[in-house]
């Protein structure tokens, strides 16, 4: 078992906790995107124009959608 220098473990430690505060401003940039997603194609976005609004592939959109169980409003 090697010996860490403790300024090292630290370093190791405060780049783990970096990296999982960021994965969760991930999941919720993402659950904020997916309900934006969804108001606006609800409001009539066709999933071509929601692909190109966010970068996304309008397969992606399709599957979020689905997933969701989203339909036009009428």
């Amino acid at each position: 078992m090697s010996q860490e220098h403790p300024a090292h473990q630290d370093t190791l430690e405060e780049a783990a906790d970096a990296l999982r505060a960021a994965e969760r401003s991930v999941r919720e940039a993402r659950r904020r995107l997916s309900t934006a997603i969804v108001a606006a194609y609800q409001l009539g976005d066709s999933i071509a124009t929601l692909a190109s609004r966010t970068g996304e592939d309008p397969h992606q959109i399709r599957n979020l959608l689905t997933a969701a169980g989203v339909r036009r409003r009428s």
